[in-house]
C-alpha cells in the first residue's frame, strides 16, 4: 500500500468518526448528559412547625419580700426546699421591735391611768355642782358659784376626753408596733417549692408593700432569677410548668390556642417534653429588629419533667399544620419562582437507571418538614424528581439528557443547598 492511499483512507475514517460524533450529539441534545441526583416522590405525613425559643417558668411563681425594712437575723429555708402555706422563711432582728412593744405597752398603762384619773376628776366635779344647786334652791349659795362649779365639770370632761384621745392613739401605736414585730417574721404566703433564696443572715434589707411580684397574665411576666428579680425568696409551684416562648411575627398568625408542642432543653440531653399552646400574645414588643409575640405553652405532665427548672432555656417546635399521606420531595429539589412569570417547579426524571431526560413541571406547594415539602399538585407518586446538584439543576432545561450520579460523583460532588432554590431576579 502506498503511502499516498494510506492517507486517503485514515481521513475516511476520521471524518466517519466525526459524524458519528455529531449524530450523537444531537440526539442528546447538542450537549453531554448531566449527571444528577435522582429521588422518588413518597408518600408522608408533612407536618409543618413554627420554631421558637424560651424560658421554662413554673405557672404560679411568687417573689416574696419583708413588708419592713431591717437586718436579717435568720434564713429559715434553702433552694429545693418545700414549705406550706405560714412556714417561716426568714426574719428579720426583731429587738428594736420587742422594745418599742414593751415601752407602748407601758404607755398604755399610763394613759389608762390618766383617763380613770380624768373619770374620778368628772365625777367629783357633778358631785359638787349637785350639791351646789341644792343650796343655791335654799337660797344659801349665790349663782356666780354655782356657775363656777358647772366650769369645774366642763373642764373636767375635757380633761377626760383628751385622756380618752391620748390612749386611743397609744393603744393605735401598740398595734401597729405588735404588727411589725409580726411582720418581722417572713412567711410563705402559699405552698410551694424555694426556687431562689437572696437573703443572708445580717444582711440589711429594705421595706416594700406586700409581694415583691407575681407571676400572672399581665404581659406573660414572670419572677425569677431569670427575670432579674431581687426578692429575698422566690417560691414556685413545680408540679405545673409553663414555656413563655419569643415567636416572630411573620409566624404567630399560624400559632393556634391547643396546637400541640415538642419541647428540647438545654442541659438536659437525649430528653423531649410534650406541651400544648395555652395563651398567644396581642402585642408583639421590638428586639434586635425583629417583632416578637409572646406564647405561653403547658409543659403536660410526664416521668421527666421533674428535670425542668425555672429559667432553663429551651426550644419549641409549634405543629401548626399537619397534612396525612401527603406527596413530597426533597425541598432541595423544587425551584422557587418569583411570585410573578416564574411558577414554582421542578424536573421530573424519565429514563434507566442509569440514563434519561429531565422534564420541566409545574407544582404547587404546601409545607415544609424539615428538608421535604409537600406537593399538592403537579406530581403523582412513584415519579422521579432531580434533586440536584444545586449547579446542575439550576442548569437544566425541558428535555435536556441526564444520566444518574454515580456513587463516586455523588460523594464528590457539589454540597446542596438548605431550602428551595430560587430563581435570580
Amino acid at each position: 500500500m502506498t503511502g499516498a492511499r494510506r492517507t486517503w483512507i485514515g481521513v475516511a475514517l476520521l471524518t466517519g468518526a466525526v459524524v458519528i460524533t455529531g449524530a450523537t450529539l444531537l440526539r442528546s441534545g447538542g450537549a453531554a448528559a448531566t449527571p444528577v441526583r435522582v429521588v422518588p416522590v413518597v408518600t408522608r405525613d408533612v407536618i409543618h412547625h413554627v420554631l421558637a425559643q424560651g424560658k421554662v417558668r413554673a405557672r404560679t411563681q411568687v417573689d416574696v419580700a419583708s413588708e419592713i425594712g431591717g437586718r436579717v437575723a435568720q434564713v429559715d429555708v434553702e433552694v429545693g426546699d418545700v414549705v406550706k402555706a405560714g412556714d417561716p422563711l426568714f426574719s428579720l432582728d426583731a429587738e428594736q421591735l420587742e422594745n418599742a412593744v414593751e415601752q407602748l405597752r407601758v404607755g398604755v398603762s399610763g394613759a389608762t391611768a390618766l383617763k380613770t384619773r380624768a373619770e374620778l376628776g368628772v365625777a367629783e366635779a357633778e358631785r359638787a355642782v349637785q350639791r351646789d344647786r341644792s343650796l343655791k334652791d335654799k337660797g344659801v349659795l349665790a349663782d356666780e358659784q354655782l356657775k363656777v362649779g358647772e366650769s369645774r365639770v366642763a373642764l373636767a370632761k375635757a380633761e377626760l376626753d383628751s385622756a380618752s384621745s391620748q390612749l386611743e392613739r397609744v393603744r393605735l401605736d401598740l398595734s401597729r408596733a405588735r404588727d411589725a414585730l409580726r411582720r418581722a417574721r417572713v412567711t410563705a404566703p402559699s405552698a410551694g417549692t424555694v426556687v431562689a433564696v437572696g437573703v443572708e443572715v445580717g444582711q440589711v434589707v429594705s421595706a416594700v408593700q406586700g409581694l415583691a411580684g407575681e407571676s400572672g397574665l399581665s404581659g406573660f411576666g414572670f419572677a425569677g432569677a431569670s427575670s432579674g428579680s431581687s426578692a429575698p425568696v422566690i417560691l414556685a409551684d413545680l408540679s405545673e410548668l409553663q414555656l413563655r416562648l419569643d415567636v416572630d411575627e411573620l409566624d404567630v398568625a399560624l400559632v393556634k390556642v391547643g396546637q400541640p408542642v415538642r419541647i428540647t432543653a438545654q442541659g438536659i440531653k437525649d430528653a423531649t417534653y410534650q406541651g400544648v399552646v395555652e395563651r398567644v400574645g396581642l402585642m408583639g414588643r421590638e428586639q434586635g429588629g425583629a417583632v416578637l409575640f409572646v406564647v405561653e405553652v403547658k409543659v403536660l405532665p410526664g416521668a421527666d419533667t421533674e428535670q425542668l427548672r425555672p429559667g432553663m432555656s429551651a426550644q419549641a417546635e409549634i405543629e401548626v399544620q399537619r397534612l396525612t399521606q401527603a406527596l413530597a420531595v426533597p425541598v432541595a429539589a423544587v425551584l422557587e419562582g418569583d411570585g410573578k412569570d416564574k411558577p414554582d417547579r421542578v424536573f421530573t426524571y424519565q429514563g434507566d437507571d442509569a440514563s434519561g431526560t429531565a422534564h420541566q413541571v409545574t407544582v404547587k406547594l404546601g409545607p415544609a418538614d424539615g428538608d421535604v415539602i409537600a406537593v399538592t399538585s403537579g406530581l403523582t407518586a412513584g415519579e422521579r424528581v432531580v434533586e440536584g446538584p444545586f449547579r446542575a439543576l439550576r442548569g437544566l432545561e425541558d428535555g435536556d439528557a441526564v444520566r444518574v450520579q454515580t456513587e463516586k460523583e455523588a460523594d464528590a460532588g457539589t454540597p446542596k443547598k438548605d431550602g428551595a432554590h430560587k430563581d435570580d431576579p
